[in-house]
């Protein structure tokens, strides 16, 4: 790359030539009261007022074009000094940040846990600024999901109504608004009690754009040119790594799709419980099967009801609960950091969406579930903790189905 041209020097004769006006300004009331004690023939007394005066002038002459410049030039310097320094400290930062971000990546074992090491990265470059992520559920345009750190800790995931009105969702390009109240700004923005300036990039993978990471902060105020393209290379090394766990595992991360309801399969259920145990983390395992699914009256009807289930279950839970088909019309679940009375209302919840999603598609016939809950403390080894689910869920069905029943 070519050197940048060298600052034109100022002329010697230039530079000389202003020194010495201000030298010859400094002296200038010395040499006048002389001339003017030599030319009166004043007395001692006054010729030696009149000297003190000159000097007195050449003094305040002395720090009006001399000592004020020079102080005025030291001050300058020092903060172009400090504003370097300043400068490279934050280059330094935001290159560890980038870094660090890079030795993070390999390590993540989903997607959920990719987006969530992403989210961490942005809000370590912004630390001043409100930072949230907003997912898009594939398939499903009553439902999404946002994520937000508050104060470098990652708040519960929770639903938001709709797809996100977000113009970078929509297009896959960044976007900025100075205040969230103005008229194009992104609907979910609008919806803030607050004013405040938005950047909005997109998460993709490959072809598909996954999220969106919002920057907000004061209005008027976005971060720079800089800021904004060390941002958009976090986001694109996060949406690559999802793409690698996508073509290597299947969509979630969680193991090649069921064809049926697009859901990972029981090798996901093993992978997920393998990685919760070395975590040392609470969890708790579900397992549901459809109630009479076999009296349906049509094979249609049955795979109808799983495909039901299955977008409710992705609808309802978490973005980092792992979901997946087991057989027949039995899903599993894996709810992270959860006791099983959090779990259980969860699964409760789950009930209560389908009814709702049903009561949308009155064509549909009725389906409902049951299901059993246990705490990983409750098992020694990962083939009794899902052991201990189905025979919950055994229990559930012969009390009548259509409900949610704990491990004893």
């Amino acid at each position: 790359m070519a050197s940048p041209p060298p600052r034109p020097a100022v002329p010697t004769d230039v530079a000389t030539g202003s020194s010495s006006r201000r030298i010859a300004a400094v002296l200038a009331p010395q040499a006048l009261a002389a001339v003017v004690v030599v030319a009166a023939g004043a007395s001692t007394a006054l010729s030696a007022l009149v000297l003190a005066a000159g000097l007195a002038a050449s003094a305040v002459a002395l720090v009006v074009l001399v000592v004020r410049p020079l102080r005025a030039s030291v001050l300058r310097s020092r903060r172009a000094a400090t504003d370097i320094e300043v400068t490279l400290l934050a280059e330094r930062a935001a290159r560890d940040v980038e870094d660090r971000l890079d030795r993070a990546l390999p390590l993540t074992g989903s997607e959920p846990e990719t987006l969530r090491t992403g989210l961490r990265a942005v809000g370590e470059l912004l630390g001043d600024h409100d930072v949230s992520l907003l997912l898009q559920v594939p398939g499903e345009p009553r439902v999404g999901w946002q994520l937000q750190l508050d104060e470098g800790v990652l708040r519960e995931a929770r639903p938001v109504g709709g797809t996100p009105a977000c113009a970078a969702l929509s297009t896959g390009a960044t976007t900025s608004t100075r205040r969230s109240s103005a008229l194009d700004a992104c609907g979910h923005l609008q919806e803030h009690e607050v004013d405040g300036s938005a950047l909005c990039l997109p998460v993709r993978a490959a072809d598909e754009v996954l999220g969106v990471i919002c920057v907000e902060g004061p209005p008027g105020e976005l971060p720079d040119t800089a800021t904004v393209e060390r941002l958009e290379r976090i986001v694109q090394r996060v949406g690559a790594r999802v793409a690698r766990q996508r073509a290597a595992n299947g969509p979630s991360g969680t193991g090649r799709p069921d064809p049926l309801t697009g859901l990972p399969t029981r090798t996901a259920l093993r992978d997920d419980l393998r990685r919760q145990v070395r975590s040392l983390a609470p969890f708790c395992v579900a397992v549901l099967d459809i109630d009479h699914h076999e009296a349906l009256p049509t094979d249609a009807a049955a795979d109808a009801a799983l495909r039901t289930l299955a977008d409710v279950l992705c609808a309802t839970l978490r973005p980092d609960d792992v979901i997946c088909r087991l057989d027949g019309a039995r899903f599993a679940a894996v709810l992270h950091g959860c006791t099983a009375d959090q779990a259980t209302a969860a699964l409760e919840r789950v009930r209560e969406s389908l009814v709702l999603a049903l009561a949308d598609e009155p064509d549909e016939h009725p389906v409902t579930f049951s299901a059993g809950v246990v705490a990983s403390q409750r098992a020694t080894s990962l083939g009794q903790i899902v052991e201990l689910a189905e025979a919950a869920c055994e229990r559930a069905m012969v009390a009548g189905g259509n409900r949610v029943t704990a491990a004893t």
